[in-house]
């Protein structure tokens, strides 16, 4: 990533001019990126700002009209560049819907991975522009190449996105920010499974079966008409 150079104004002409030499010179192209872009931050709030927006626009809420339904968002930012009034965010991102039922949170569907978080810097706030996730499968590694800057890239590669028990940082921060907002606990173990069409629910127990296969054990069914 490209550092930010201020020039002082100074009397001597000629520092000043070497000055501005030298940071065009650093203005370069680097890891398949080509960069008229200077580093730079979001605060905390703008960070805020910019995953509820995240969440909104990339999160489908499929429920609300049964259960309390909410969208949430959160990321692992590996860099920023700024072009003018244009910032791109480099991170791993992790979004999810989650639904209120019986006094527990349920994530019904989510989405992780490397993604280019596009956005408009204004006076008070940034404002969402895009959000580009991250090539799958054989084309992830190229296409991380082509559009990481190097520093994004080399600190993407050694983020760790899953602890040691196999589960994923960033949704466990997820789920924190979620039993804050919506005062109730998030349900890590057992599924809710809704079918709009039939309007019906049910609540599934996972477990590992004997010979290392994935089992279910159903809980609970019933009528969302009746939630």
């Amino acid at each position: 990533m490209l550092k930010r150079y201020r020039i002082i104004i100074i009397a001597l002409v000629s520092i000043a001019l070497l000055l501005s030499i030298t940071a065009c010179t650093n203005n370069k192209q680097k890891s398949g990126v080509t960069a008229e872009t200077t580093t730079a931050e979001l605060n905390d709030a703008e960070m805020a700002s910019l995953m509820r927006q995240v969440a909104d626009s990339d999160v489908s809420r499929s429920y609300g009209e049964y259960l309390k339904d909410e969208a949430f968002a959160d990321a692992e930012v590996f860099g920023i560049e700024r072009d003018g009034d244009q910032g791109t965010a480099y991170a791993y991102l992790y979004d999810g819907e989650y639904v209120v039922f019986k006094d527990k949170a349920y994530e019904m569907s989510g989405s992780a991975g490397e993604a280019m978080i596009k956005f408009v810097y204004g006076e008070d706030d940034v404002t969402l522009s895009e959000i580009i996730w991250s090539a799958d499968g054989g084309e992830h590694e190229n296409w991380m190449k082509e559009n990481f800057p190097a520093e994004a890239l080399r600190r993407a590669k050694n983020y760790k996105a899953y602890d040691s028990n196999g589960k994923s940082i960033l949704g466990s921060k997820v789920n924190e920010t979620v039993e804050g907002a919506l005062g109730v606990p998030v349900e890590t173990e057992n599924l809710l499974m809704i079918d709009i069409d039939n309007g019906t629910y049910e609540l599934i127990k996972t477990m590992d079966g004997n010979d290392g296969t994935f089992d279910t054990e159903t809980l609970e069914t019933g009528k969302l008409k009746d939630l």
